[in-house]
């Protein structure tokens, strides 16, 4: 998996972006889904005493999807031009 670096502006933007209430539904759907395993994994730690690992792979392989839909939403948003080669 490889990384974009954003421009000073727009990063900027993307600052700007988070400030914001709106978030596209894709994004605003996958936050609820990943705090609910959240607390699914925090209630079957607390009745059986230990963690479930394959369900906190799932939680973090979601929460690496969340940061992928961020950064493609701001890249929308700032533009091609906002990538630094």
């Amino acid at each position: 998996m490889g990384f974009k670096v954003l421009s000073p502006a727009a990063a900027m933007k993307a600052l700007e972006l988070a400030g914001k209430s709106y978030r596209p539904k894709e994004i605003v759907e996958l936050k609820e889904a990943i705090e609910n395993k959240t607390r699914l994994a925090e209630l079957r730690a607390s009745l059986t005493g230990t963690i479930d690992q394959e369900l906190i792979h799932e939680i973090v392989a979601m929460k690496l999807e969340l940061d992928r839909l961020y950064g493609e939403w701001a890249e929308r948003e700032c533009g091609d031009s906002a990538l630094l080669p």
